[in-house]
């Protein structure tokens, strides 16, 4: 190997002590400067809030607190537990209601843009007596669309018996509906 091919970086050892040193005064300066900001801060939300120490510190030796009688705060911890439980051991609401039950067929009759048509062609299923509902955009969803959906039937034949009848009703094929369970 020639000299030439690399350099080599020779420092001295006074000169290696006097950069040990700067890098630790630096280092000091930087944390006084923390220190100091940290004190700023303080001062700044000291002065903002509502009353001085002073004044906190003379409120509470005008008026002796109070103190509450301790809370068993495990039996208040059990007591909303056995409510929940309670909550949750009671029978669910019939069908009917707006609550959606898992596992159920659905028909999807249409989606529409605005709420105002959606709901008038659901008013219109109903009419025919069709238990229809509009259902509101998912957060999730790309397009926002309500979905008017017929049914909660428990098994697929009864779905695609139910989607027959309004296919005939609707004067439309059968195609043009599809079923969903959820």
């Amino acid at each position: 190997m020639r000299n030439k091919d690399y350099r080599e970086l020779q420092i001295s050892s006074s000169l290696l002590v006097f950069i040990f040193l700067a890098i630790i005064v630096l280092g000091i300066i930087i944390f006084l400067l923390g220190v100091s900001v940290g004190k700023k801060q303080t001062f700044i939300a000291e002065s903002t809030s509502f009353g001085s120490a002073n004044q906190i510190e003379r409120v509470i030796k005008d008026k002796p607190v109070q103190l509450e009688e301790p809370k068993d705060v495990i039996s208040e911890e059990i007591a909303s537990h056995e409510k929940i439980k309670e909550e949750k051991e009671k029978p669910s609401p019939p069908p009917s209601s707006r609550v959606v039950e898992k596992n159920l067929f659905y028909i999807q009759i249409g989606a529409y843009k605005n709420k105002q048509g959606a709901d008038t062609h659901s008013e219109k299923l109903k009419n025919q007596g069709f238990a229809s509902r509009v259902y509101n955009p998912s957060p999730t969803d790309s397009r926002q669309l309500y979905k008017i959906k017929v049914g909660g039937f428990k098994t697929r034949e009864l779905a695609e018996k139910a989607l027959e009848r309004i296919a005939s009703t609707e004067k439309k094929s059968v195609t043009d509906y599809f079923i969903i369970k959820q």
